[in-house]
């Protein structure tokens, strides 16, 4: 009896053990209060910062139409259950960088993450930084008058970019895709008038890793009045084995779609 009941408890702890945490959705709105718990409207956070402390692997954070501090996570969800922070509505816009860089949102070893939905503009260097992570999808946003780019990968496998507006980035790219990030599809994007490319591509051999991007996809992109400074519509470096298709390129001041190898590892 006693060892039939020892047993009935390591099952139970076995299967607590494997139950997945439960996901939650926390809302952030502007006169909200990060002293209460996030959980509903009434109960919203005030500051995309705090958010970005509290979220856990398949959380959702929903944030309603006003103006915010930009947020730096360098938190992770995990293989379907991704970190999400979703625009509730079509005027969220991050109005100041986000404290700890000089970027909008800044993704710093995160992993496994969705930005869906936000405005960054006028940010000091990218609307949207990702580095050293995987699994990142930036969908929805729109990142204009930037001082250096608008999305910015660099070391990150597997991101996606669709269906964003980048535009009238002051030094550099509307997307740039950098530092040997495999398996980027850049999908349904808007990226006009940025002084260099509309969307770059580069291995980076120079900073490390073996400087070669592989297996990107690259289609239904609109792109034009780019390179007014120099640059192409579509440039790649160090691009190998990836597909560009069904992209329409217009008024660029430079190239259409450019293929090289100057940094690039093959």
């Amino acid at each position: 009896m006693l060892v039939a009941r020892l047993l009935g408890s390591a099952l139970v702890v076995v299967a607590l053990l494997a139950s997945p945490l439960h996901a939650a959705d926390y809302y952030v709105k502007n006169g909200g209060n990060d002293g209460l718990d996030g959980l509903t409207l009434a109960t919203a956070w005030a500051t995309l910062n705090h958010a970005a402390d509290q979220v856990d692997p398949g959380d959702t954070v929903h944030v309603q139409n006003g103006n915010y501090q930009g947020f730096y996570l360098d938190r992770s969800g995990s293989p379907g259950s991704p970190i999400t922070f979703v625009a509730d509505g079509d005027a969220v816009a991050i109005t100041s960088d986000n404290g700890t860089t000089p970027d909008g949102i800044n993704l710093e070893g995160a992993s496994h993450v969705v930005i869906d939905g936000f405005i960054v503009n006028d940010r000091t260097r990218a609307g949207i930084r990702a580095v050293l992570g995987s699994h990142v999808t930036v969908r929805n946003c729109s990142a204009g008058y930037n001082g250096r780019w608008g999305i910015l990968t660099g070391f990150v496998d597997d991101f996606t970019a669709e269906s964003n507006e980048t535009h009238h980035s002051v030094a550099e790219h509307g997307i740039y895709v950098s530092n040997s990030g495999d398996r980027p599809i850049l999908r349904g994007n808007h990226s006009h008038d940025n002084f260099a490319n509309g969307i770059h591509m580069n291995g980076d051999a120079s900073l490390g890793g073996d400087g070669v991007i592989s297996n990107a996809l690259v289609e239904r992109n609109v792109i034009h009045g780019n390179g007014t400074g120099g640059g192409s519509g579509i440039n790649m470096d160090g691009v190998v084995n990836s597909v560009v298709r069904n992209n329409l390129l217009y008024d660029n001041h430079a190239s259409g779609i450019s293929m090289y190898r100057i940094d690039g590892g093959a």
